[in-house]
C-alpha cells in the first residue's frame, strides 16, 4: 500500500474501521447466532433455517474444536473460567507461538469453518428451489458470508487482512468476496490522528511543524500495514507519509509461525518450508521503512531511464533527495515513517467500471450481466451464446486497435452526456437526470496501458532482477498528463541470473505451446512434484503462468493430460492439488511471488478491457531479450 487516489477520490473520512464493520446480533466479538443483514433475512420469506444451520454447524464443530485445543496443549477455559496457557513443553510454545497466537488462530479457524458449513449446508436445503430462486438466494448467502469474513479479518488485522488482499483480484474468490473484500486494498481501519502524529515525531526526532508546513490529519489510505496521509513539506514540497501501524509486526510474526507451526503438524513442513521462508523475509523486509525507500529509489533508476516518459515512480524523501537539506533532520524515511513524493492521479480501478460497461454494450449486453457470467466457477454453466461473455472468454489479447475502439466509444459516450446535459439545463435536475448526464472517466486504451505494465514489469524481472510481487490495480495510478503512477514497493523479489534464465525459457515455451519443452523448464525453476510427473508440470505451468483455466488452453491440454474437455474448476483443482496425476513437493518461494505478480497484471488487463491475457506470452519479449543477451554475454567470455 503506497499512495492512493488523489483529491478526486475518495473522502477523508470514507469507510472507518467503525463504518467497515458489520454490527453483530448483539455488538459481541464472540457472538455465534446468525447475523441479520439487509440481503439475507432469517425470516418466512429469507432463510428460516439459517440459525437452525448455524446451530447444527456449532455443535458438529464443538466436538472437532475439543480435539484440536487438546492436541495444542491447551483448553478454551479451565473450570474457573480462567485462562488456561500451554505448558512451557509443550509443541505449540517449543515452536515460539505463544498462547495469544493460538487464540488468534483457533478464533479465526472456528469461525471460517462455522462460515463454510452453514454455507454448504443451506445452499444444500435451497436445491428444491427454482434454478433462478437458487441463483438469488446463494447470492444473497455469499453476500451475507463475505460480510461476516470481512468483519473477522478487520478484527484480527494484521497477517488476516494480507491474505485477504492477495487474494482479491485474483479470481479465487466468489464475486460477493471480490466486491467485499476490495475494501481492503486502500481503506482499511485507520489509526486516530494523535497515534500518527506521536509515531512520527517518536521516529523523526522533532515536531511535526518542524518538517511539515500542512499536515492531512484524515488518511488517503489505509492497508494491511499502515495507512498513508497526504503533507506539505516547509519548503512546499508535496508529499505521501506511510506511518506503520502499532504492534502489526508483532500480529504479523504471530500469525505466520502459528500458519507454519499448524502446516508442520499437517505434515506439509516441508513443502511450504521455502515459501514461509520467503515470505518472512518479505515481511521482514515490508515492516523496516528505510528498505523500502532503497528499494524505491533502486527500482527508479533501473525503470525511469527506459520508460519514464509513461510511467512515474516518486522518489523517498531520503538523505539523497534535495528537499531534506533545508530540513532539520537528515532524513524524513525511517523505520516506521516512509516520505514520499506525491503522484497526482487516480487508481485505474476507478476507471475499469466503465470500460466494462461500454465493452458490454458494444457487445449487446449489460456489464452488471457479463461480469454475472465471468464469474461463474462452473465453465460448463457459462452462457456461451451471449456474445459479450463469448468475446471475453475467448477473445485473448486485444490488440491496440480494438483497445482504441474502446476509447473511440467511451468519447462518443462522453460527448452525448454533454450534449444531454446542456439539452437538459433549463430543466430540473432529477435523480434520473443526474445518472444520465454522467460521464464516464477519462477514456483509457486498456489493451496499450496492459503492455506498458507487462513490459515494465518484465523489464524488471528479467533485466533488473528486482520486480514488484504485488502491482494491484490500487497501486497503479492514472496521471493527468498521460503517465501511470507506480507506487508501493514494499513487497518486492529478488532473483539470480540462473533464475532469471530458467523463468525465461519457462515463459517462452508456454508462449510457444511447446509443450515438450515446458515440464523441463518448469523442472529447472524449482519446481518438484512426488514422480515427477510430466503431465502435472504441463499443467500446473499453464494455469499459473499462461490465462489460468482458460477455455481453449484446457481443451488444448486435455488428452495431453487424461483430463476430460470442458473441465469445470472442481474437476481441474483435482488434477491440480487433488493427486490425480501427481502430488506437489516444493513450489519455490521465487515462483510464488513471480505467479503472483502474473496473475495480479492479468486480472488488472482483464478490467482494462484488454482481453484474457497471457503472462508467459506479455512478458516473452523481456524474456527474449535476456536469454539474446544471455547468449552474447556468454559468447563475448569465449
Amino acid at each position: 500500500m503506497g499512495q492512493s487516489c488523489c483529491s478526486s477520490g475518495r473522502g477523508p473520512d470514507t469507510l472507518g474501521h467503525d463504518e467497515i464493520k458489520l454490527e453483530r446480533s448483539d455488538g459481541g466479538a464472540e457472538d455465534t447466532d446468525a447475523l441479520v443483514t439487509e440481503d439475507v433475512v432469517a425470516t418466512q420469506s429469507g432463510f428460516p433455517e439459517l440459525e437452525e444451520v448455524q446451530q447444527l454447524s456449532l455443535c458438529s464443530l464443538s466436538c472437532r474444536m475439543v480435539g484440536v485445543v487438546a492436541s495444542g496443549g491447551g483448553s478454551l477455559g479451565s473450570s474457573s473460567g480462567q485462562e488456561e496457557k500451554p505448558s512451557e513443553g509443550s509443541s505449540a510454545s517449543s515452536s515460539g507461538i505463544g498462547w495469544e497466537g493460538i487464540q488468534r488462530s483457533m478464533r479465526f479457524g472456528w469461525t471460517a469453518a462455522r462460515l463454510l458449513m452453514t454455507h454448504q449446508v443451506t445452499l444444500g436445503r435451497l436445491r428444491a428451489l427454482s434454478a433462478d430462486a437458487q441463483d438469488t438466494k446463494a447470492a444473497q448467502l455469499n453476500r451475507w458470508c463475505a460480510r461476516q469474513a470481512l468483519d473477522l479479518i478487520l478484527d484480527l488485522k494484521g497477517y488476516y487482512i494480507k491474505a485477504a488482499q492477495t487474494l482479491t483480484g485474483a479470481g479465487q474468490l466468489p464475486p460477493e468476496m471480490e466486491d467485499a473484500f476490495s475494501v481492503l486494498l486502500d481503506q482499511c481501519p485507520r489509526q486516530p490522528f494523535p497515534v500518527v502524529k506521536d509515531i512520527i515525531e517518536s521516529e523523526l526526532g522533532c515536531s511535526l511543524g518542524e518538517v511539515f508546513k500542512d499536515f492531512d490529519q484524515q488518511a488517503i489510505a489505509a492497508a494491511s500495514i499502515g495507512q498513508v496521509h497526504f503533507a506539505v513539506l516547509t519548503d512546499g514540497t508535496k508529499v505521501a507519509v506511510k506511518i506503520q501501524y502499532p504492534e502489526v509486526e508483532k500480529y504479523f510474526k504471530m500469525d505466520l509461525t502459528t500458519v507454519s507451526f499448524a502446516m508442520r503438524i499437517a505434515g506439509m513442513g516441508e513443502k511450504v518450508k521455502e515459501v514461509f521462508g520467503t515470505m518472512q523475509r518479505q515481511f521482514a523486509q515490508e515492516f523496516d521503512y528505510t528498505e523500502e525507500a532503497a528499494i524505491m529509489r533502486e527500482v527508479a533508476s533501473n525503470v525511469l531511464p527506459h520508460f519514464g516518459s509513461r510511467v512515474a515512480i516518486p522518489l523517498p524523501i531520503d538523505v539523497m533527495h534535495p528537499s531534506c537539506a533545508r530540513l532539520p533532520v537528515r532524513s524524513l524515511c525511517t523505520r516506521k515513517v516512509l516520505t514520499m513524493e506525491r503522484l497526482e492521479g487516480t487508481p485505474i480501478r476507478e476507471h475499469t467500471a466503465q470500460l466494462m460497461e461500454v465493452f458490454a454494450q458494444m457487445h449487446g449486453t449489460t456489464a452488471q450481466e457479463l461480469k454475472k457470467q465471468m464469474n461463474v466457477k462452473d465453465v460448463s454453466k457459462i452462457d456461451m451464446t451471449n456474445k459479450a461473455v463469448k468475446a471475453a472468454m475467448n477473445m485473448g489479447e486485444i490488440s491496440e486497435r480494438k483497445g482504441q475502439m474502446l476509447v473511440v466509444a467511451m468519447k462518443a459516450r462522453n460527448l452525448a452526456a454533454r450534449l444531454l446535459s446542456g439539452c437538459m439545463g433549463c430543466m430540473p435536475r432529477t435523480p434520473a437526470a443526474e445518472r444520465t448526464a454522467k460521464q464516464v472517466a477519462s477514456p483509457l486504451n486498456g489493451a496499450r496501458l496492459a503492455r506498458l505494465l507487462f513490459d515494465v514489469h518484465g523489464h524488471e524481472i528479467f533485466h533488473d532482477g528486482l520486480f514488484n510481487s504485488d502491482p494491484h490495480a490500487g497501486n497503479v495510478l492514472a496521471l493527468p498528463d498521460g503517465r501511470l503512477g507506480l507506487i508501493d514497493y514494499g513487497a518486492v523479489m529478488r532473483l539470480t541470473e540462473e533464475q532469471r534464465t530458467s523463468i525465461a525459457k519457462l515463459f517462452v515455451a508456454i508462449a510457444d505451446e511447446d509443450d515438450d519443452a515446458v515440464p523441463p523448464a518448469f523442472w529447472a525453476c524449482g519446481f518438484r512434484s512426488r514422480n515427477q510427473d510430466p503431465r502435472l508440470a504441463l499443467l500446473l505451468a499453464h494455469v499459473f503462468f499462461n490465462r489460468g483455466p482458460f477455455p481453449y488452453d484446457m481443451n488444448r491440454l486435455a488428452p495431453k493430460v487424461g483430463m476430460p474437455m470442458n473441465v469445470d474448476l472442481v474437476t481441474l483443482d483435482g488434477y491440480i492439488r487433488g493427486g490425480k496425476l501427481d502430488d506437489i513437493e516444493e513450489f519455490p518461494g521465487h515462483l510464488v511471488m513471480l505467479q503472483r505478480c502474473a496473475m495480479v497484471l492479468s486480472g488488472i488487463g482483464m478490467e482494462l478491457g484488454a482481453g484474457r491475457l497471457s503472462s508467459a506470452a506479455m512478458l516473452k519479449p523481456q524474456a527474449q531479450k535476456w536469454l539474446q543477451r544471455q547468449v552474447a554475454g556468454a559468447g563475448a567470455t569465449v
